[in-house]
């Protein structure tokens, strides 16, 4: 825990990475005040004080942040410049750290790889969220740092157990119904990070004011999108089906290519050293560890890590697929 910072509001906090984040932030013995609709059913490891306040209230929102007392605040749920242009008007010259939670969509396709933090930023509006996601850190960028001690964290695809739109889910259903999986007509590299690996990136920023007024990279080991599904179909017992195709002839059949899986033509990889430099930031799970706690949650199971246990946890996911269950 850093000095000063004891007492941390995350606006958000009920959702799959909020969730993640506020059990991070108990684990380390933060006094945690979540902000949100109150709409979700939610449990902790240890007390939370739970705000009610609905985001698209903008006055009543504004006046809610106003009467917050907190050290420092994580802003999970900001997808409009004028959302978070609230934030920054109620915590300027309050706040000890203000962590924004972003994602690589921000920057402008197609850029080099590794992407760093000084890649272009989204311009085109038909790119709704990577567009919106911009322009909530252009309203921070230009904020002066003496007045909020401002940190953004960029974040790729982030997995695990509560991920109500799990793209793992979904491989997993194909693999299972022996449904191919399209995959690009070439290998690319793409990544992805575990959500307690997120939220423990969330954390070290906190306990690293040297990275106030900047943005970070957090990601996981890059990986193929063929090898990340042999990798599911392993968990499973069961050998994937995949099917090659161009993003322009899956267009022309009518695919919406954003509802297909790390499907990319071209490398989208972030570079991560400066998080890993300023904040000491290392994802702590590996890439299989992760996909079996995810496949895990997806089934229910409380697999143990061992052969019995992926024995159990392919029984399992077979079963509820059968069933129509878990798996969405």
């Amino acid at each position: 825990m850093t000095d000063g910072i004891r007492r941390v509001a995350v606006l958000g906090g009920s959702g799959f990475i909020g969730h993640a984040i506020v059990e991070e932030l108990i684990r380390h013995g933060y006094r945690v005040t979540t902000v949100n609709r109150g709409q979700t059913p939610v449990s902790w490891p240890g007390p939370v004080e739970r705000i009610i306040a609905d985001r698209t209230d903008a006055t009543r929102f504004a006046r809610v942040l106003s009467t917050l007392d907190a050290d420092c605040v994580v802003d999970v749920t900001a997808y409009r410049a004028d959302e978070t242009r609230i934030a920054i008007d109620a915590f300027r010259n309050r706040v000890r750290r203000f962590i924004h939670i972003s994602t690589l969509s921000v920057y402008r396709w197609p850029f080099p790889c590794p992407v760093a933090e000084d890649g272009p930023l989204e311009e085109d509006p038909f790119n709704h969220y990577g567009f919106h996601k911009a322009g909530c850190e252009r309203a921070i960028l230009s904020e002066p740092v003496e007045g909020l001690a401002w940190t953004i964290l960029r974040l790729p695809a982030v997995f695990g157990p509560r991920d109500p739109f799990s793209r793992e889910a979904r491989l997993c259903r194909q693999i299972i119904e022996e449904t191919p999986v399209v995959v690009p007509i070439e290998p690319f590299l793409c990544q992805n990070l575990y959500v307690r690996d997120a939220a423990r990136a969330v954390r070290l920023l906190i306990e690293s004011p040297q990275t106030a007024g900047q943005a970070c990279n957090a990601g996981g080991p890059p990986f193929t999108l063929e090898d990340y599904v042999r990798l599911l179909g392993r968990f499973l017992g069961r050998q994937p089906l995949m099917m090659r195709a161009s993003a322009q002839v899956l267009a022309q059949s009518g695919a919406d290519l954003r509802k297909i899986p790390y499907f990319f033509e071209g490398d989208l990889v972030l570079d991560t050293r400066r998080i890993r430099n300023e904040a000491a930031f290392e994802p702590a799970f590996g890439l299989e560890q992760a996909l079996r706690l995810t496949l895990e949650g997806l089934t229910g199971s409380d697999g143990d890590g061992t052969a019995a246990g992926g024995s159990f946890l392919r029984e399992r996911a077979i079963g509820n697929i059968a069933e129509g269950g878990r798996l969405p």
